[in-house]
């Protein structure tokens, strides 16, 4: 079992597959229900995978909403920065199109029809092989696209369907029968239709399989990949682990909870010659809070998400990467921070056993066992030799395992063969 990110820099070259003679090169829609430079893997994921699509020969048109988040009536008017033009900038080169879609004035859960309006233009006069979909923005396009012959599929990606889909999420009484619906109609119903699915790990699959109800069949399993430029940091023994990083969003499904409190017991033992900085997007002020609860807000920054130059600095001043998610479909972040050269301390949960290799990249610890968390962030603490080993064995296995031109590949082996035209 196996195991990715988007740079501003170079991209990755992959090798190209011309068309035949003759023959138009194929073309594939990848729909995304927020905007192109919404902070998190996801984007970034669909990012580097048009960048390799088309380095695989194929024309890429990239639909998405304007969003970025799950907001209802009214919809909020998202920042500029948010629309990705920098990414867009990057990928027009390589020939990768960007559409951007108005979200409905009502709900997100609604944003699947002006998405389809927008999928209704491009195919005037266009060849569309098939479409990809991440979420509830394709909740109608399965007999749209079936009615015109174009192979309908997901990239599976999302975080937990379990958690996702969860009653508990979903609420009580009417508002939670509501919901339940809704969640049948926009998103479960849609990924049951769909001829093809790319999951990001087996996971994932079996999720898919248990929770959505997706036939097996039509399940690819497709690790993402890691970009180059992270194994490119210098990466130097050190006398001590001093600086451990957490980036992503900050929501309790990455468990950013759990290492302040692990470490806020580790301080109550005296440990306090490290520092702890966190970068991402979401609730920066109940992190904070939680680092003055433990007692260890001197030695905790939170900042928000890091650019891309600003990822590369930091990681390549850490010592050690801390990412003890919930749950993960693959783990976008654990999978840079090894390739960068960081041991990882995570979980034992969702997919992370898939993209690391427990007692040789990183250390696991029972999900949620905040105890056994401490213990492995002591260990990792205390032994820099191991810490440093740890982390060129991560950068070695995502080397090895994990590319984008691998992940391009797969999704077009696993998608139906080019019907000739009529």
């Amino acid at each position: 079992m196996l195991s990715g990110t988007v740079m501003q820099s170079t991209p990755e070259r992959i090798r190209s597959t011309p068309a035949a003679a003759g023959d138009e090169p194929r073309c594939i829609v990848i729909t995304f229900g927020w905007a192109l430079g919404t902070p998190g893997g996801v984007a970034r994921h669909i990012q580097e995978l048009a960048a390799a699509l088309a380095g695989e020969g194929v024309r890429v048109v990239l639909v998405c909403v304007s969003a970025a988040n799950y907001a209802s009536f009214p919809r909020p008017v998202i920042d500029d920065a948010l629309l990705g033009f920098d990414h867009e900038e990057r990928l027009a080169p390589l020939g990768v199109e960007v559409v951007r879609v108005a979200p409905h004035p009502l709900h997100w859960m609604l944003d699947g029809k002006p998405l389809r309006r927008a999928l209704e233009r491009i195919l005037v006069g266009r060849r569309v092989d098939a479409v990809l979909s991440f979420f509830n923005e394709a909740a109608w396009l399965p007999s749209f696209l079936r009615e015109r012959g174009i192979t309908f599929g997901f990239i599976a990606t999302w975080l937990s369907y379990r958690m996702a889909l969860a009653p508990a999420r979903q609420g009580k009484g009417l508002r939670g029968l509501l919901m339940r619906r809704a969640n049948r109609r926009f998103i479960v119903e849609p990924y049951r239709e769909a001829e093809v699915l790319f999951a990001n790990s087996e996971f994932t699959k079996s999720e898919l399989i248990e929770v959505v109800g997706c036939a097996p069949e039509r399940i690819h399993v497709t690790y993402l990949g890691v970009r180059p430029d992270f194994a490119r940091l210098p990466r130097a023994p050190r006398e001590a682990v001093r600086r451990l990083l957490f980036f992503g969003r900050l929501v309790p499904e990455k468990g950013i909870a759990d290492a302040l409190e692990a470490l806020g017991r580790l301080a109550a033992e005296g440990r306090r010659d490290w520092t702890f900085r966190i970068f991402g997007s979401g609730a920066a002020e109940r992190v904070r809070e939680l680092a003055r609860e433990h007692g260890i807000e001197a030695l905790v920054e939170v900042a928000p998400h890091l650019d891309d130059a600003g990822l590369f600095r930091e990681l390549e001043a850490a010592d050690l990467a801390v990412l003890p998610s919930h749950s993960e479909s693959f783990g976008l972040a654990i999978a840079e921070a090894q390739a960068a050269g960081l041991a990882v301390v995570a979980y034992d949960a969702g997919s992370v056993p898939e993209v690391v290799e427990a007692g040789r990249t990183a250390w696991l610890a029972p999900k949620c066992d905040i105890g056994r968390l401490t213990d492995d962030l002591r260990a990792a603490l205390s032994d820099p030799a191991e810490t440093y080993a740890r982390g060129l064995a991560g950068r070695e296995r995502m080397a090895r395992l994990f590319t984008w031109s691998q992940t391009a590949r797969r999704v077009l082996d696993g998608l139906p063969a080019r019907a000739p035209r009529t």
